[in-house]
């Protein structure tokens, strides 16, 4: 497939992959840059949990306390058994694979649009907000988009290959393909629109085909697992919730880090989410005869699904792995109007581009109320605080896979609810417990307590004796902390301390 603006043959070897280097340097600082001082965020405390258990019971773990495929936890755990790192470390490793879909991503656009988008889809990922958030975290969602990109590539590179060659790359291909969905169930969508694609050249594409049968067949030994998951899964934020909308979807999908006060403004997700749109059907209509719109059409099978399902498979994390289609479809667009006598608009969106990111990745990196929570924060209020005989219950119970170990709470007996179901013997183990005071810890109960029964119960039957909050711009990243007393005879009177912040 032919670039569009005239190919590279004349382009100098070192101009060629100077842009590349440039964002792969900018890429590589945003994603390092005091990569092990934030403590572990909730999601990697349970991937440590997970895989610190011998293979077959990762297995069970997997099937019957997540909703994830269980390559990650398998990875992970052989990682752990020979690198004995502390926990925060493995992020290197996850943040220097997403360097792979910087780097997969400027291929994909030079071979489909040229020099000029190339550079600007690779500039454009390095600094995509949204995606720093989580390249910066041991999750499995860095590895999804780095190596949904890089399948892309190899797909490509594989239907231009002739001899010998083209059988190491459709075994690459392969290889990507089955373990895309074992990586994130989202995956397997992938696989399926590069089979859609490989049907549009079937005489250099059908090993494709066969590649993405082999993915699908992979699958099936894990299919009682997938059963078991499925009616607790996607129901992070339902779609029938008033914090569910549209135009915040399409928002934080490529931006995360921006301006409170911006985002405040309720004309500003409207806005900014019909900018995002109009530059990807403006890419998607450049490259309409390129694999951009096979890329990003399993966005509209999410969408389809989460509305006849009521499950929400359009939270932003599951639409990353489209973030570097989107960024080509930018490029393509820059590209295309800096050819045209309106080329001072093409140098403005790629400044208007840089200059949000940049504010946006400022703000995750150095600003604490941009940022996930700050666990260590939380147990530097406690440690002063705590006593010897209390309780400790928190809403979601997952947090207590990251603080453990930490001071304020390593001696403690502490109960946390996982599921809608554990939150009727959690209060009842409280109940069993009048004489001991309880410290509620409370973070992301969406799920888990979203009618905050734990905190209900406590307020109707214990004096509070300090509440304080760590304020963070999203809802999900703030954590509430409440120390309850001794349990109130039924005419008792609680006395409620002013809230602070630590």
């Amino acid at each position: 497939m032919s670039a569009t603006n005239g190919g590279t043959a004349a382009v100098h070897p070192a101009r060629t992959y100077a842009w590349l280097v440039i964002a792969l340097a900018l890429g590589a600082l945003c994603r390092f840059w005091d990569l092990t001082g934030p403590s572990l965020f909730i999601d990697e405390g349970f991937v440590f949990h997970i895989s610190e258990h011998p293979p077959a019971e990762i297995l069970h773990l997997v099937a019957y306390s997540d909703f994830h495929p269980p390559l990650f936890y398998l990875v992970t755990h052989v990682l752990m058994e020979h690198l004995h790192w502390q926990e925060w470390t493995y992020r290197y490793l996850t943040s220097a694979f997403s360097l792979l879909g910087i780097a997969a991503t400027w291929a994909i656009a030079r071979r489909c649009f040229g020099e000029t988008a190339a550079a600007v889809a690779a500039i454009a990922l390095a600094l995509e907000p949204a995606l720093i958030e989580f390249d910066r975290l041991y999750r499995m969602y860095a590895v999804l988009v780095a190596l949904g990109a890089v399948s892309w590539w190899l797909l490509l590179r594989a239907a231009a290959a002739e001899g010998r060659a083209r059988i190491a790359w459709w075994i690459g291909y392969a290889l990507a393909a089955i373990a895309l969905p074992y990586v994130q169930y989202i995956g397997a969508l992938v696989v399926a629109s590069q089979g859609l694609y490989a049907l549009t050249g079937m005489r250099k594409m059908w090993p494709a085909l066969a590649a993405d049968l082999i993915a699908g067949l992979a699958l099936i030994p894990w299919m009682w697992a997938i059963k078991v998951q499925y009616p607790n899964g996607g129901y992070v934020i339902r779609l029938d919730s008033p914090e569910f909308s549209w135009p915040h979807v399409i928002r934080a999908s490529v931006a995360y880090g921006l301006p409170i006060e911006w985002m405040m403004k309720p004309a500003f997700d409207p806005l900014f989410s019909a900018g995002i749109a109009i530059i990807l059907l403006a890419g998607l209509y450049l490259g309409r005869k390129t694999l951009l719109p096979f890329w990003c059409a399993p966005i509209v099978v999410q969408v389809v699904a989460s509305l006849v399902t009521g499950k929400d498979l359009v939270i932003p994390r599951y639409l990353y792995v489209y973030v570097p289609a989107f960024c080509i479809a930018f490029g393509a667009l820059v590209a295309a109007v800096l050819q045209t006598r309106l080329r001072v608009l093409g140098a403005a969106l790629i400044a208007l581009y840089v200059g949000i990111s940049s504010i946006s990745v400022y703000d995750l990196i150095f600003v604490p109320f941009y940022q996930f929570p700050n666990w260590y924060e939380i147990n530097a209020v406690m440690a002063p605080r705590e006593k010897r005989t209390d309780l400790i219950i928190m809403d979601q119970g997952a947090e207590y896979w990251v603080v453990r170990d930490f001071t304020a709470f390593r001696s403690h007996q502490i109960e946390g609810p996982a599921l809608p179901s554990d939150v009727a013997p959690a209060i009842r183990w409280l109940a069993g417990y009048p004489k001991r005071r309880v410290w509620y810890i409370e973070n992301q109960p969406g799920f888990t307590d979203p009618g905050h029964r734990v905190e209900r119960a406590l307020d109707a039957t214990r004096p509070v004796l300090g509440r304080w909050q760590q304020l963070r711009a999203f809802r999900e990243d703030i954590v509430r902390v409440v120390l309850y007393g001794e349990r109130l005879a039924p005419a008792g009177k609680k006395r409620v301390v002013k809230t602070t912040s630590p």
